[in-house]
């Protein structure tokens, strides 16, 4: 599944043609616009940027001497500053006598000329002080490029842009002075040399960093190969430049960048000209791809400046201070278990609570009202609930909350300190109690309780109650806020219970963030994990690709956790396996081992094996080729991601009379796709016959003893391996109020349990099977005025009076099995000989058979309507039974080879 990385409604270009005096907006290709009379122009939710062609003119016409008479200032200054330095240093030594006995050194420091030089020197300190710090103090950055509403977007395509709204800004003021040299250099006789641009571009260190994170490699070797020439990247007419300038500025506002760079105008180069992209996706890349490593690595520039000290712009951060406990209180018991956050995140730069904003803004409004300060954050494991704390707590420092809010400390509850500290106190109500009553008299706390169904049941050992009765009190009287983080499982299982408890919180849901966060998020661990597993470089293919596999396949845990756990696992794996580049083959490997499934790009080998699936199919299981047809299809679309992701691979309904193979295919399937018969789960759907079997059925459990409450539901069975084949035994047996929630299986691909659970369907094949109709199936054969096709049809139409429709509708498909003829039998009777042999084979005994066997065996075994089972029970009973008696008498040793006899059989 592709990421949406967010760039849409965030910028909308647009051009003017002056000689028509009509507007409209640039949407997929960008074209280069040469003539004087058109221009192009960049909106974003505030703003509005044009370029025009003098201020082109004037940067051509003057740049290079704008930049050699600053060269010249910087330079002189410099050279200034050293006599400066030697006399200031002659000072010093006078003062101290050194010179004294010198009379030309002690003449040069007290005439007019040595003050006139430290007097120029100063200057020159001053000259280049103001260069360095005049982007500082007064820096020209671009704004930040908010999403624009629908509303406006659909406003400005229906009745066109309306300037007024906007604050008007010249797009060449952003541009830096690296980017202005590199346009000017390569314009010459009033056309620019594109190709001449992008050759020097891509040899620039800092781009070639950009390549190198997105796994590509591109040189100018690279550029000659893949046919970038004059031809291809022509030269323009120098009013072009304002195109490749409006262009770059979208891109470095989508980038979250300061200023337009060279590597933003090598992205504009790379999203105009179709052959720029197509070396792209021969290396498996995008813009988009290239695109987010820019904005990584910008915000990792800016990160890198915000821990200086010394940078004027750096946001505020709360460090506290000595008088802090004075005005607020002190908290000397609960110091000793609990952890306080915001100090914690003082400690880096990092951005948390991203993909959280939502919350982030209820949990704010929740502590800032005057009662009820409680909040309940309840989500699915790994959706980042703890994160959101941080989220708060680094608002709380930069002063970004409410004045209610303002200097106060989040205090993280640690309830194995908690206890570890009461083995000395030996008396953990009175250390609750006395710790409670310092959080109310300090004032200035938030106390989280992460996992907060842990207080519920008994830790106190000694006491005999709950911690959360003993802090029941305090949480009701809302003296102080409490935060705490539960998932929806425990939220029903302990708070249902507690009424008091549960409206004693506000209830914040958090959902799931979106890929495109949780890659954001993995970003910021970059430079973690590649100081950690030393030697491993991280590519972004590696994190997309993490994101996604960890969307689709780790549905146990939500984003991001599940995305940072699978990318820690393949650094630990790249790092012990001797892999120093990190990409999406190695993250797919990781999860397909931790799994067990084949997981990725489908290569020569799985190809080959996918073929073949339905040749080794159909050499165990006889006479329903339309079953293996339809199975194997479904496998090939979930190999190569062609499916829905949302719901099964498949769902099939077997409909036919007993022994002609129904339950076989779903062993076989798990078997050649899954690896192993065992990864089959099989549900008797007669033990569903009860309304009351509905809540069994979900996971819960009406009997009330121990075996009956320790007892493996279908639920617990698909949590603990999802890619398995559910084969649903005789569902016309089932209550109609079971059939009922295989609509959510089928259309979702997921059950939610009766704890809120909800468990993953989307990697299984379900598999029902059902005996309607096999009377009129079984009739048909001894019937031979009845065809096969009339028997199939009428047996479909009992099936529609017996299941619902928009169940029977959302099977993918309905497959009829054919009752086994003689013939057949004969072929399922070689197939069980050859299993008998194989056992035997692993005994060091070799077991043969004449052609003849298998069929007298058919002959024998042969009951209408009963299928092939009556013949694997004939040989169980005929062929099994005479070679153990042989081997019971001592007939056959190993490595003797012995035949089946005609009169074991007649």
């Amino acid at each position: 599944m592709a990421i949406d990385y967010g760039w849409q409604n965030r910028t909308v270009i647009g051009y003017h043609a002056k000689d028509s005096n009509t507007f409209g907006i640039v949407d997929k290709t960008l074209p280069i616009l040469t003539k004087e009379s058109d221009a192009l122009f960049l909106i974003t939710r505030d703003q509005f940027f044009t370029v025009s062609t003098p201020q082109i003119s004037n940067v051509l016409a003057n740049f290079s001497r704008y930049t050699r008479y600053y060269d010249t200032v910087r330079l002189i200054a410099n050279v200034m500053l050293i006599p400066g330095l030697l006399i200031a240093f002659g000072y010093f030594l006078r003062q101290i006598g050194i010179f004294d006995s010198v009379k030309i050194v002690k003449d040069f420091l007290t005439s007019g000329i040595s003050d006139i030089l430290f007097g120029l020197s100063i200057f020159s300190v001053f000259v280049l002080w103001h260069d360095y710090y005049k982007d500082k103090s007064h820096p020209v950055r671009l704004p930040k490029a908010e999403k624009i509403p629908l509303n406006d977007l659909e406003e400005i395509r229906n009745t066109g842009f309306k300037f007024g709204r906007y604050a008007h800004l010249e797009a060449i003021n952003f541009v830096n002075e690296l980017t202005l040299d590199i346009i000017c250099r390569h314009t010459k006789n009033d056309t620019i040399n594109t190709a001449r641009v992008l050759e020097e571009l891509v040899g620039y260190p800092a781009i070639q960093d950009v390549f190198k994170r997105a796994n590509i490699v591109i040189d100018n070797e690279v550029l000659a190969k893949n046919d970038v020439t004059q031809e291809t990247l022509p030269q323009y007419q120098s009013t072009t430049i304002r195109s490749l300038i409006i262009y770059a500025l979208n891109e470095a506002l989508l980038t979250s960048s300061l200023e337009i760079q060279p590597k933003h105008l090598l992205l504009a180069l790379f999203n105009v000209f179709p052959v720029l992209k197509q070396i792209l996706l021969s290396q498996n890349s995008s813009i988009d791809i290239l695109r987010e490593v820019v904005r990584y690595q910008s915000y990792e520039i800016e990160k890198k400046r915000s821990l200086s000290y010394f940078n004027p712009n750096i946001p505020y951060f709360r460090k506290g201070g000595i008088a802090e406990s004075w005005v607020y209180g002190y908290t000397f018991i609960l110091n000793n278990f609990t952890k306080n956050i915001n100090d914690q995140i003082l400690k880096d730069r990092d951005m948390y609570g991203i993909g959280h904003n939502e919350e982030i803004e209820n949990l704010v409004s929740v502590l800032g009202k005057i009662s009820n300060k409680n909040a309940l954050l309840i989500g699915e494991p790994g959706v980042g609930k703890s994160s959101i704390m941080l989220g708060i707590a680094q608002r709380i420092n930069r002063g970004d909350v409410p004045n209610q809010l303002k200097d106060k400390r989040i205090l993280q509850f640690d309830i194995n300190g908690l206890i570890a500290y009461s083995t000395k106190e030996k008396n953990i109500e009175m250390l609750i109690e006395k710790s409670m009553k310092e959080l109310e008299n300090a004032g200035d706390v938030i106390l989280f309780i992460d996992e907060m169904q842990e207080l519920i049941p008994s830790k106190a050992g000694e006491s005999g109650h709950s911690l959360a009765g003993i802090l029941l009190p305090y949480i009701l009287n809302s003296k102080f806020p409490i935060i705490g983080t539960v998932n929806y499982s425990d939220y029903k299982k302990y708070f249902y219970s507690s009424e008091s408890l549960r409206q004693s919180f506000t209830n914040i849901e958090v959902k799931e963030i979106s890929a495109v966060d949780a890659l954001q998020i993995l970003e910021t661990k970059i430079s973690q994990l590649e100081s950690n597993f030393v030697g491993i470089y991280i590519t972004f293919h590696a994190l997309i690709s993490a994101v996604e596999l960890a969307q689709r396949y780790s549905k146990e845990r939500k984003l991001p956790s599940s995305a940072v756990q699978l990318l820690e696992s393949a650094c630990s794996w790249a790092q012990s396996s001797g892999v120093s580049v990190l990409t999406e083959e190695h993250v797919s490997k990781v999860l397909s081992n931790q799994k067990g499934i084949p997981i990725g790009s489908v290569n020569a080998q799985e190809s080959t094996k996918l073929m073949k699936l339905e040749e080794n199919m159909r050499s165990r299981v006889i006479g329903q080729d339309s079953a293996i047809n339809a199975v194997v299809e479904a496998l090939r679309r979930a190999h190569t991601d062609i499916r829905s992701p949302n719901k099964p691979i498949g769902a099939f309904l077997f409909l036919g009379p007993t022994g002609v193979g129904k339950t076989h295919v779903a062993k076989v399937v798990a078997d050649e796709y899954f690896g192993s018969v065992s990864n089959m789960i099989r549900v008797d759907m007669s033990e569903y016959k009860e309304i009351s079997s509905v809540e069994k059925f979900l996971g819960g459990s009406t009997d009330s003893s121990i075996l009956g409450q320790t007892s493996i539901s279908l639920i617990d069975k698909i949590k603990g391996n999802p890619y398995t084949v559910v084969l649903f035994d005789e569902i016309e047996k089932a209550h109609p109020q079971i059939l009922d929630l295989f609509l959510q299986i089928f259309d979702e691909g997921r059950l939610t349990s009766t704890l809120g659970e909800v468990v993953d369907f989307t990697h299984s094949i379900i598999i029902c099977t059902s005996n309607i109709g096999s009377l009129i199936l079984l009739n048909s054969l001894e019937d031979s005025k009845t065809t096969w096709e009339e028997a199939k049809d009428r047996a479909l139409i009992e099936l529609r009076q017996s299941i619902k429709p928009e169940l029977l509708n959302r099977f993918d498909k309905v497959l009829v099995f054919h009752p086994h003829s003689l013939e057949n039998l004969s072929k399922i009777s070689e197939i069980l000989l050859q299993e008998l042999a194989q056992r035997l084979r692993e005994k060091s005994i070799t077991l043969t058979w004449s052609n003849v066997i298998p069929q007298l065996i058919a002959n024998k075994a042969n009951q209408p309507g009963l299928g092939a089972r009556p013949i694997k029970r004939y040989i169980q009973d005929n062929i099994e039974g005479n070679l153990a008696k042989e081997l019971l008498e001592g007939n056959i040793a190993k490595g003797e080879e012995i035949s089946i006899k005609e009169s074991w059989i007649v």
